[in-house]
C-alpha cells in the first residue's frame, strides 16, 4: 500500500542525510515523496521577527545579486539535485517551494500525510517546526545526522494509550523494519513490572521477531538520554505531546536530549 511522506528541507542548505533516509524510505515502503523547500529568510516576518533590516537588499560585489536573489538562486539548484536523484532512484515525488508556505499550510497538509519527515539536529531549533510537532495530524519521523541505516528499534513504553499507539502506528507504517531488533523500554521510579506485561508482550511477539525488554529506575529523561546514547544507530518512538501545557513542555524537552544527547533519530505521533 502507497504511502505519502511530507518532506521537509532547508530550501537553501538541504540536509543529505533526510533526502538520502527519504529516498530510501520510498523505496523500502513504496511511498510518495512531497518535498517542501522552506525559505527560513522569508519565514522570519510570519514570526514578527523583532529585528527587521534591509540586509536583503543589499547586494554581492562580486555577482552583483542582492542575498534574497542569491538564496533563489541556490534553492532552485537544491531542488534541482533533489529532483535528479528522485528520478535516478525510480521514486514518485513532487515539490513545493516554500515560497507561499505557513506554518498553518503545514499543519493542514500533514492531515493528508502519512508521515512527516525531517532533519532533527536542525529542525528542532526552529520554533515554527516545533510547534508543528505538537499540532502535527500524522507522525513524524526526524533523521539524526548522527545516525546511519537504522540497525535497532527502541520503544518506550510508559503503560499509557499514546504510547502504544505510537508503537502501532510505526509498526504499521514500517513493516519492512519488522525484522530488525526491537527494545521495549520503561521507566519506572516506583516497581520493576512493564504495565500490562502480558498484552504488550503478546502483541510485539506478533510483528517482530527479536524484542528484549529493558526496565529501569529513575528520571525518565536522564534515564532515556543515557539509554539511547549507549545504543547508537537506533531510531527511538515515543509517544504524543498531550493536551497539557505542561505534558507537551516535558515531551519537547524530552525529544531535544534523545536527538541532541542521545543522537538518535525520532519517531513521535501526536494524539489529541
Amino acid at each position: 500500500m502507497k504511502k505519502r511522506i511530507l518532506l521537509i528541507l532547508n530550501g537553501k542548505l538541504v540536509a543529505d542525510h533526510v533526502v538520502a533516509a527519504a529516498i530510501e524510505m520510498s523505496v523500502a515502503t513504496s511511498s510518495e515523496l512531497n518535498a517542501v523547500f522552506i525559505n527560513y529568510a522569508l519565514d522570519l516576518a510570519e514570526y514578527q521577527y523583532p529585528f527587521p533590516n534591509d540586509i536583503s537588499l543589499t547586494r554581492n560585489n562580486l555577482t552583483g545579486k542582492t542575498i534574497a536573489e542569491e538564496d533563489a538562486e541556490l534553492m532552485e539548484n537544491n531542488i534541482k539535485s533533489f529532483r535528479h536523484k528522485c528520478e535516478i532512484a525510480g521514486v514518485a515525488f513532487d515539490v513545493e517551494t516554500g515560497k507561499e508556505t505557513s506554518l498553518q499550510w503545514l499543519k493542514t497538509n500533514s492531515a493528508f500525510a502519512d508521515l512527516i519527515l525531517a532533519d532533527a539536529n536542525e529542525n528542532l531549533r526552529q520554533h515554527h517546526i516545533v510547534d508543528l510537532l505538537i499540532d502535527a495530524h500524522c507522525p513524524i519521523y526526524l533523521v539524526s545526522k548522527h545516525a546511519s541505516a537504522v540497525k535497532n528499534v527502541i520503544f518506550t513504553y510508559d503503560g499509557s494509550f499514546s504510547s502504544m499507539r505510537a508503537i502501532k502506528m510505526y509498526t504499521y507504517l514500517f513493516r519492512n523494519t519488522h525484522q530488525l531488533p526491537a527494545t521495549l523500554v520503561h521507566v519506572s521510579d516506583k516497581n520493576r513490572q512493564l504495565p500490562e506485561e502480558k498484552y504488550i508482550r503478546s502483541w510485539l511477539s506478533l510483528h517482530y521477531r527479536e524484542v528484549e525488554y529493558k526496565i529501569l529506575n529513575g528520571n525518565i529523561q536522564h534515564e532515556l538520554v543515557n539509554y539511547t546514547r549507549s545504543s547508537p544507530d537506533s531510531l527511538v518512538v515515543m509517544g504524543s505531546f498531550g493536551r497539557t501545557t505542561l505534558s507537551r513542555f516535558f515531551h519537547k524537552s524530552l525529544a531535544n536530549y534523545i536527538v541532541e544527547e542521545g543522537r538518535c533519530s525520532l519517531f513521535i505521533t501526536h494524539e489529541k
